[in-house]
Formats: C-alpha cells, sequence, structure tokens
C-alpha cells in the first residue's frame, strides 16, 4: 500500500465526513488511499491521507488495522490521526509522507544508475528495525503484551516524511505470532520475495520473521539486488529459494556487514537475529565505528535530491 506517491492520479472531488478527496495515491487489496483536505480546530488547512475500505472487505478485518493503529504511537511508524465512517466506507486518516516510499527511491535510484549510499541504507534499515522493535512489544491498554509481528516489512510499506523520518506502515497483515499466518492466496509476487522462509511454510511466525524481510531490505539498499533471484516471479520457485536461503555475498562487503547480512538473514530462526532491537544496535555500532552515523537532518537534503530526479 502507498501512503505517498509524487504524481497522485486525479479523481473527482469529493467529501468524506469532514475529508475533500483531491486525488489517489494508491491501492491495495484492502483499501485505497487518498489525498485529502481538512480544517482542524483553529481553522487551518491539513492534509492527510485518507485509507478508504473496498465495499467487499469484511468490516472486521479493517477495524482491526483502525484499532492498531490507534495502539501504536512511535516515530518510525506511520500515524493514525482519525478513524471514520462516511459513505458507508469506513476510513483511515493518516499523517501524510510527502517523501514516498523506499520501493519507489530504490527504482528512482536504480534507473539513474546510482547506488544507495551506505550510511544512508543502514541509516534507513535502522529506523525501519526501531518501529518494529516498538511494535513487537506492543500492548494493549490494559498492559497486556500484544505479540505482534508485522508479517509485510517490504519497500513499498517503508516511507519518509518531508523531515527526513522514515516510517514503517502497512500493518493490515499484522497479528499475534501464536497465530499462523502464511502466505494469503493471490498474495501479490512482489510481497513474496520478502518472506521469511516460516512463513513460506505456514508456520507461525517471530519477531525475527519481521528481522528476515528488513535483511532482504538492507541487502537490496547495499548491493543493488535482492539475495534471492527477485526476477523470479513463480510462488513456488519464490517460495522455494526463499527457504533454501543460500546467501551469496561478495568480498568486497564491509566484513562486519557482511556479518550482520549473514545472521539476520540465516534460514533458520534459531540463528537469526531474535529482536529487532538486537539487529538495530548491530548497525547503530558499525554505523558509529565506521563514521556512518546519520540523523533525519542528514536524510532530508538527500531525500530532497532524488526527489528531485523523480519529479
Amino acid at each position: 500500500m502507498h501512503v505517498a506517491v509524487p504524481r497522485p492520479v486525479e479523481v473527482p472531488s469529493r467529501r468524506f465526513g469532514s475529508y475533500q478527496l483531491r486525488s489517489r495515491l494508491g491501492s491495495g487489496g484492502m483499501a485505497e488511499v487518498f489525498l485529502a483536505d481538512a480544517v482542524d480546530p483553529r481553522g487551518q488547512p491539513f492534509s492527510v491521507a485518507l485509507k478508504l475500505m473496498r465495499k467487499d472487505v469484511p468490516m472486521e478485518v479493517f477495524a482491526d488495522e483502525a484499532d492498531l493503529m490507534g495502539l501504536l504511537v512511535h516515530p518510525n511508524l506511520v500515524q493514525r490521526l482519525e478513524v471514520g465512517e462516511a459513505f458507508g466506507r469506513p476510513f483511515i486518516a493518516m499523517e501524510l509522507l510527502v517523501g514516498g516510499d523506499l520501493g519507489g527511491l530504490i527504482r528512482t535510484l536504480r534507473q539513474q544508475q546510482r547506488p544507495f549510499p551506505t550510511g544512508m541504507a543502514v541509516h534507513v534499515c535502522i529506523e525501519v528495525l526501531r518501529g518494529l522493535a516498538y511494535f513487537h512489544r506492543a500492548r494493549t491498554r490494559s498492559g497486556r503484551h500484544l505479540g505482534l509481528v508485522h508479517g509485510d516489512v517490504n519497500p513499498a510499506n517503508v516511507f519518509f516524511s518531508g523531515e527526513g523520518e522514515v516510517k514503517l506502515g502497512d500493518f493490515g497483515v499484522a497479528r499475534s505470532h501464536s497465530v499462523d499466518i502464511g502466505p494469503a492466496e493471490g498474495v501479490a509476487a512482489g510481497k513474496l520475495h520478502y518472506l521469511s522462509p516460516e512463513q513460506t511454510r505456514g508456520e507461525p511466525l517471530t519477531p525475527a520473521s519481521d528481522v528476515f524481510a528488513v535483511g532482504i531490505m538492507l541487502h537490496e539498499l547495499l548491493l543493488g539486488r535482492h539475495p534471492f533471484r527477485r526476477e523470479e516471479t513463480d510462488p513456488d520457485v519464490v517460495m522455494a529459494i526463499i527457504r533454501a536461503a543460500r546467501l551469496h555475498l561478495p568480498y568486497t562487503l564491509d566484513r562486519t556487514l557482511a556479518a550482520i547480512l549473514r545472521k539476520a538473514l540465516a534460514p533458520d530462526v534459531v540463528s537469526r537475529y531474535h529482536t529487532a532491537g538486537e539487529m538495530a544496535g548491530a548497525l547503530l555500532t558499525w554505523a558509529l565505528d565506521t563514521g556512518h552515523g546519520l540523523t533525519r537532518e542528514d536524510v532530508r537534503p538527500w531525500l530532497a535530491e532524488v526527489l528531485g530526479l523523480i519529479g
């Protein structure tokens, strides 16, 4: 699901509750996302990403995501602003992230034949892992541990704010790791490429399953390619390749980063980083030791340059 797209498609003006639709930003299996305008209590205009549920989606599925977003408040997670209903369609109003998604940045840099900067790649993954660490520890308002796993970590679900913040979004697949979360029938081929080996087998997931997906993204950012034959599109073949998880890293890759990738992408869960925080700590230590430590203030000008290339 894309919460931010540089060139949205115009749609007829229509009001949903207190929001005025301006353009369609993207769509997915559960919902469509629109750019919408509203006015705050002080009379100041602001814009949001408005996620409208498709009519054929069960209400409880959409409600689960809306409730979950209301519980999760973290700088590295997309934030919910309001939940409502208009014209018989429930909606979630979310913060608008004008920097686009990581998938779009990857494609643009490839078109320009430019590598993703190493320090930036590590920074993006650290920020995603920080969001996941909070996500995995999330509790209800009464203090009960939810035991959540995202289950759909991929570049299309990693977003950038105009201030250079990195945020993970789209919690529609997330659930407790006591529940089986195998690949759903009809799942998009692009998402198949970011599943963990245990997910392809339909086994219960753990936080280490999300860590595996971050490992795939880190490999893609550092080396410019997916670690497991991204060009393959047959779901059965893709899942067989992921289960084997045979990793071939170039000798030119920094030895510490190579070790981090091998641990994150271990096919056996027990050999992997057990938590997102553990992997984030390893990457942060490398960044600080090598002078690659970045902040959102470093991301902002780089992101503006990339968005300029898109435009």
